[in-house]
């Protein structure tokens, strides 16, 4: 480019055109994404001097950054195709000069391996998770970058079926490299029989425990359920059985088999939860029933097993003295009925004197001295039980002796003190809290 002043004889001056100016190279080479890209530097040819290089439009990729001295380098963390600007500029004696190129670079995706596994099921079952094998990732990526899932041909019938990718993607950051496999279905195996063992005794309620772990076994290993016919006696979680009120129904133990095995006959066994200390030996040849409460209103009284005829009041006397096994069903009002445990007594049983305590009346919060006058070795396993006319109880206390201190609730009013022994008998005495 040339450039002539006015007049006939002046003098001609040239400045380097900026056409004549380039960047080089003109295109540049595709990268991989997590790979290092090879350095690339640009320059400016047909000028002199030093420039500085920019990206004046669109966007390199990220992870590939441009120097001012004109380098793309680095490794890139996203594919994709990136259209971009680059801008050099320099100066000379007449001033800024500057000189653009327009780039392509594409960064292509890592491929990644993915490898079927072979799976089987038997006709008619579900099918398995289609699981696969996979290598490659890079740029510190896992099996995470994948979405959807393998797919296989469809059919039910016997025989051999491809796995197909399906809808697995890795994203735009990968291609897949997909070796395929086989879902094998085959005839389902004819059933095993099974059965139910179930030799627990369900006669409870003679002590303090309300629950009971239930015991049956399936000889196929699989879990046992459980059934109670009336909801109002007793409840089931799992194989744990909770008591809710003396009575007795059945139990049910079922195993409903599986695509291995067929269902279990079911095995029923009776619960009997037994009433603990309703009944207490009063003399040598007396047992009273507690119905304190006026819920009962029939009676039949057994001994060693058998029913005792005509043995129907709330108390049960022999002559000259009580001497075996013996239990009650009683009647409530509503025609329920309930068994109490099994009071054991021998013909020479003396019995005790009860319980007493002092001092009585007592002070609110204070503490009183109970004697029980039972030996050591017939204590042991009893209860002694703070109960008020309300029937909440207060306190419950497990290591019981023949003489021992406890403390008074601090409410005044009256309330029980009530023992209860191993086998059945009951003792028990009143004491009043002042305040």
């Amino acid at each position: 480019m040339s450039f002539t002043p006015n007049g006939e004889n002046a003098p001609q001056i040239f400045l380097p055109a900026a056409a004549d100016l380039h960047i080089s190279p003109a295109t540049i080479p595709d990268g991989q994404y997590g790979t290092a890209y090879k350095d690339q530097h640009l320059k400016v040819t047909g000028g002199k001097g030093t420039y500085a290089f920019s990206v004046s439009s669109g966007s390199l990729p990220p992870g590939i950054p441009l120097s001012g001295n004109g380098i793309l380098s680095g490794a890139p963390t996203a594919a994709g195709t990136f259209k971009f600007t680059v801008t050099a500029v320099g100066s000379n004696d007449h001033g800024p000069i500057s000189v653009s190129q327009d780039y392509i670079l594409v960064i292509d995706p890592a491929t990644l391996t993915v490898i079927a596994n072979a799976q089987k099921k038997d006709s008619g079952a579900a099918d398995p998770v289609f699981t696969y094998t996979s290598n490659g990732f890079v740029n510190g990526d896992d099996t995470g970058v994948f979405t959807g899932s393998l797919t296989r041909a469809p059919g039910e019938t016997i025989g051999t079926y491809p796995i197909t990718m399906g809808s697995l993607s890795a994203g735009l950051n990968y291609t897949i490299s997909y070796t395929g496999n086989y879902l094998t279905i085959s005839a389902p195996p004819t059933p095993v029989q099974q059965h139910i063992t179930w030799t627990q005794s369900l006669l409870v309620g003679c002590n303090t425990s309300t629950t009971l772990q239930l015991t049956a076994t399936a000889s196929s290993g699989l879990p046992v359920t459980y059934s109670v016919a009336d909801t109002s006696i007793a409840a089931i979680t799992g194989n744990i059985l909770t008591l809710l009120r003396p009575g007795s129904t059945v139990i049910t133990a079922n195993q409903p088999g599986d695509a291995s095995h067929t269902a279990a006959q079911p095995v029923a066994d009776t619960l009997l939860y037994q009433s603990a200390s309703l009944i207490r030996q009063h003399w040598n040849d007396v047992i009273i029933f507690d119905n304190s409460s006026g819920d009962f209103v029939q009676w039949q009284w057994y001994k060693n097993g058998q029913a005792v005829p005509d043995a129907t009041s709330p108390f049960y006397s022999e002559t000259p003295t009580l001497n075996g096994q013996y239990y009650v069903i009683a009647t409530t009002t509503a025609g329920r009925q309930i068994q109490t445990c099994v009071l054991t007594i021998a013909g020479d049983t003396v019995i005790p004197g009860g319980i007493k305590i002092h001092p009585n009346p007592i002070s609110s919060g204070a503490a009183v001295t109970v004697t029980n006058n039972y030996t050591a070795t017939a204590l042991q396993g009893a209860v002694l039980q703070v109960i008020d006319l309300n029937g909440k109880m207060w306190q419950q206390l497990t290591s019981v002796q023949p003489s021992m201190q406890i403390t008074m609730p601090s409410e005044h009013g009256i309330y029980i003190i009530r023992l209860l022994l191993a086998n059945g008998q009951m003792a028990s005495t009143n004491a009043l809290v002042l305040n």
